[in-house]
């Protein structure tokens, strides 16, 4: 119930594919939230001083304000050693104020930082952890290790991974690979404005997700998918033999009562011919290839990645959904690589190399993770919502429309700055579209101040014509 997986079998001359459509209905919202556990890990070395460690203390004070009194965090820092600023305790105005007292130290035990807020925050709970160099103390220091222990813990405790990563020094392999095989999500700060983003973003998807811990299993390959939100949908092609054997199973937690379930599917019995399953196979090998830029260090692997990259974009363009907006957007996404490439094969500069590296993991993050795409760049901020949009709940249909006894809930000026059109009021709830529903501060500070529950949808408009909007009702 609530849960719709299709199986789509796909056979021709150059494979045998098989597509799983995941799709998770948005929960009633008369049914109680569940608690949140979250484990925030700021990292305080003496690179972070200055605005990055300002403008994460205030984002993780914000992010506690944000929580209700069922909900638990725990705060831990760490330099070259770790401290607990607290235990896994309920959210309170001292504890945030206790954050905005932190101060830098020395060297980078993220390691260290991590373990220790994966152990307090406990079974089902999520780590978010925030670096902005290079892990240089601890028992592990390296991407593999730690991407090891990262989905050990996903897989064996339930225990969630996001990333945030800052600035241009952090190692990317090692917090993409964190989060990736952590089963969460990867957010690239390149400065320090979108530190608050991706808190936002990040306190959204705890309040959103219904699902954790979904695998897929077949033919000997298991398939891990994180979490899911209330309206997701998530696809994965496999390459299989043939459609005998076992069936595939899926598992995965529901999150309110936190009972584990496994089901086997009712499989295909013949392949067909399916474009969308060609057309999904070609997202997927798009953000296998960004995650692959780790190797671009020299201008030959530049070269070589630019050539991969070139032959999907031509299988893009071949493809009869070549004109629909989100192949068109991906398509200028990849181009734009390209590009960088192009100039790192001609004149390799480390600098400009590091930097496309980080981008291409959240580029590989978001075509992994659509519902869940972030870019603290401004040229990818249309894809970023392209992408989300394409796997949202719904989008209001027709022109938008402002309701004005939904308007009375809260004064104009604060419609205006949370840049949200109230567009209608169901019972206890409140519809309100956004050009990007998922900013999980805004969303707090408005079930606040009307004191019901907010139910976020696309807008569909850029934020100048919602400020219209509000102006002229």
């Amino acid at each position: 119930p609530g849960f719709e997986i299709t199986l789509t079998a796909h056979q021709d001359a150059s494979s045998s594919l098989l597509l799983a459509t995941m799709t998770v209905q948005k929960r009633e919202s008369a049914m109680p939230a569940s608690p949140i556990h979250t484990a925030l890990v700021i990292d305080r070395s003496g690179s972070m001083a200055g605005d990055k460690l300002e403008i994460t203390k205030a984002a993780v004070a914000q992010f506690i304000r944000s929580l209700g009194p069922d909900d638990r965090v725990t705060i831990i820092t760490y330099d070259d050693s770790v401290q607990t600023v607290c235990g896994l305790q309920a959210p309170s105005e001292d504890l945030a104020r206790r954050v905005e007292t932190i101060r830098e130290g020395g060297s980078t035990n993220l390691y260290g930082g991590w373990l220790t807020g994966a152990k307090l925050v406990g079974r089902g709970g999520r780590v978010v952890l925030l670096s902005d160099g290079q892990a240089n103390a601890g028992p592990y220091t390296d991407a593999n290790s730690l991407a090891a222990h990262s989905r050990l813990s996903y897989q064996k405790f339930g225990v969630t991974t996001t990333t945030i990563g800052v600035g241009r020094d952090y190692d990317e392999g090692l917090m993409a690979g964190m989060a990736r095989e952590g089963g969460g999500a990867h957010y690239f700060a390149h400065d320090v404005r979108a530190i608050t983003d991706a808190f936002s973003q990040e306190r959204y998807s705890a309040e959103a997700t219904i699902l954790s811990n979904v695998s897929l299993r077949f033919q000997s390959v298991t398939e891990q998918f994180g979490h899911f939100w209330g309206g997701e949908v998530k696809s994965r092609v496999f390459k299989v033999v043939g459609l005998k054997g076992d069936p595939m199973t899926i598992r995965y937690t529901d999150r309110a009562t936190g009972q584990v379930f496994t089901e086997a599917l009712t499989m295909p019995t013949d392949f067909g011919y399916s474009e969308d399953v060609r057309l999904e196979f070609l997202f997927q090998r798009a953000s296998e290839t960004e995650a692959d830029m780790l190797t671009v260090r020299n201008p030959n692997m530049a070269a070589q990645m630019r050539e991969r990259l070139r032959t999907i974009v031509l299988e893009f363009l071949a493809h009869p959904a070549s004109d629909q907006p989100l192949v068109v957007s991906t398509v200028d996404r990849l181009k734009a690589s390209m590009e960088r490439l192009e100039q790192l094969g001609r004149h390799y500069n480390e600098d400009e190399a590091m930097m496309h590296r980080k981008r291409s993991q959240q580029s590989s993050h978001n075509l992994r993770e659509r519902s869940k795409a972030y870019s603290s760049f401004e040229d990818d901020k249309e894809f970023v919502m392209m992408s989300a949009q394409t796997v949202a709940e719904f989008m209001p249909r027709g022109p938008l429309r402002l309701d004005p006894e939904a308007l009375k809930l809260a004064p104009k000026q604060e419609w205006r700055q949370w840049q949200a059109v109230p567009i209608e009021v169901l019972a206890d709830v409140i519809v309100v579209a956004m050009e990007d529903p998922r900013r999980g501060f805004v969303i707090k500070e408005i079930e606040v101040m009307t004191k019901m529950r907010v139910r976020p949808v696309f807008a569909g408009i850029p934020e100048a014509e919602i400020r219209r909007l509000i102006d002229e009702a």
